[in-house]
């Protein structure tokens, strides 16, 4: 699980440095790599202080890079549908582990992912529900399996990984629509007779 933790890191430690424009973007999403990076395994003798620090730790900085921009009141709701849904399909796999194995779960991070991108525009906001969902999310399962004392059930080290799949399908989407963008800006500029550079 480290290693495929922090090979994503990494890359999206890259991705920020090289590809993002944005100055202030640019830095909250290296604070939260950086943040992650750090406590990724820092209470590895106690899974439940761990898992708190974790998820209070994404509630946070998820909260800061979803209100970063002003939203509809209705936009204040998505957190907290959507980690219900993902309670229920966390606890699912938790309960069914033979279905982790199937290739259909990194399907399952696109389908979500364009689901970020249709009802939140901005990308910044679009990772912020994404970290608030996995923090409700597994919160909500953690709360649900505590009820029968299988607390325990519930691995940080997958929720974090699953959270950085879903940052890094998040900025490849984002990386596609500015690169229609400019082409499409390229082709603006051809058209009205302006050189090709």
């Amino acid at each position: 699980m480290e290693a495929t933790f922090y090979w994503f890191a990494w890359s999206l430690t890259i991705i920020a440095v090289f590809f993002i424009h944005k100055r202030k973007f640019k830095r909250d999403l290296l604070l939260v790599l950086g943040v992650f990076m750090c406590t990724y395994d820092m209470l590895s003798w106690s899974q439940k202080g761990q898992f708190y620090i974790h998820i209070i730790t994404l509630v946070v900085l998820g909260t800061y890079l979803y209100i970063s921009i002003r939203r509809s009141l209705f936009d204040y709701f998505w957190p907290f549908i959507l980690s219900i849904g993902y309670a229920a399909v966390w606890m699912f796999l938790i309960v069914h582990p033979i279905w982790v194995n199937f290739p259909g779960l990194s399907l399952f991070t696109l389908v979500i992912a364009g689901l970020l991108r249709i009802f939140i525009k901005d990308v910044g906001g679009q990772i912020g529900l994404w970290m608030l969902t996995n923090a409700g999310g597994t919160l909500f399962s953690f709360l649900i399996f505590a009820l029968y004392q299988n607390e325990g059930l519930i691995a940080t080290h997958l929720m974090l990984s699953f959270w950085i799949k879903g940052v890094f399908v998040l900025l490849l989407f984002h990386g596609m629509e500015q690169l229609k963008r400019s082409i499409r800006k390229k082709r603006k500029s051809i058209s009205k007779g302006a050189a090709f550079v």
